[in-house]
């Protein structure tokens, strides 16, 4: 069984559904922010700030690599949103498994990414023109990279739409 990587924008809901895919297909299951998390002194944002965008790019490879050392084929991982940014990892993922990119409509995004706050990646003082360019971008790039975009709608049963995933991971023979 190939390796399944989830991408797809901030709450998309990739770490939510990698595990619950996982648990169905009795599968390990990790989370790329969690491993980074394993190897820095810092929240993510902290590193972020502090550290500057190349240098998050990097400790992103590098926890892929070591996951990669560690473990065999047959595991679900979930990325951060902005792993399209990183296009050496987002080429050996691609190389690695299947990526699977989890598509929801731009205007049901935002206000589920700013219930926590506004992120730094967007411009506080022109939220909507700014989550629009990001939204496009990095759309574009997922979908260049997936080898399978499941369009989930709006927010619904959570195991209904596990199950789509699985469903559309069977038809396409990945598991």
């Amino acid at each position: 069984m190939k390796n399944i990587f989830f991408v797809g924008l901030k709450h998309s809901g990739k770490t939510l559904f990698s595990h619950i895919v996982a648990s169905h297909l009795s599968l390990r299951c990790f989370d790329l922010d969690e491993l980074i998390l394993d190897d820095i002194d810092l929240s993510i944002r902290d590193f972020y700030k502090k550290y500057g965008k190349d240098a998050f790019l990097e400790k992103e490879k590098d926890a892929y690599n070591k996951l990669k050392k560690k473990e065999d084929e047959g595991y679900i991982l979930s990325l951060g949103g902005g792993v399209s940014d990183n296009t050496p990892l987002m080429e050996e993922l691609k190389k690695d498994g299947v990526i699977v990119y989890l598509e929801r409509e731009e205007e049901d995004m935002l206000p589920f990414i700013l219930k926590s706050g506004i992120p730094p990646f967007l411009d506080k003082d022109n939220l909507t023109s700014s989550f629009h360019d990001l939204y496009e971008r990095r759309d574009k790039i997922y979908s260049s990279y997936a080898s399978l975009i499941i369009e989930l709608g709006r927010y619904g049963d959570k195991e209904k739409t596990a199950k789509l995933i699985i469903d559309r991971l069977k038809e396409n023979g990945y598991v």
